[in-house]
């Protein structure tokens, strides 16, 4: 499987540590400086407001560092309900 890396070259062995490192350093709820429109796997487009967010419809979880937010081609699918 191949590393997730952030913008400022921190690496992560999956997308699920991403979500995990940001919630251990209690940023996990940190408004992004610019929301993401994304087109979720389930049909719906959400607006990814925190820096790990969860899809109110199919509950798929984003997330992205504080330091790659700004770039929302860093942002990650860590899996439903994660």
């Amino acid at each position: 499987m191949d590393k997730v890396v952030s913008k400022c070259g921190c690496e992560f062995e999956s997308n699920q540590a991403v979500a995990d490192r940001v919630r251990a350093k209690g940023m996990d709820k940190h408004p992004m400086p610019n929301p993401a429109t994304i087109a979720c796997e389930c049909g719906h487009t959400i607006v990814m407001d925190t820096l790990v967010y969860k899809c109110p419809h199919c509950k798929m979880t984003y997330a992205i560092t504080p330091c790659s937010c700004d770039d929302h081609r860093y942002i990650v699918k860590a899996g439903i309900d994660y």
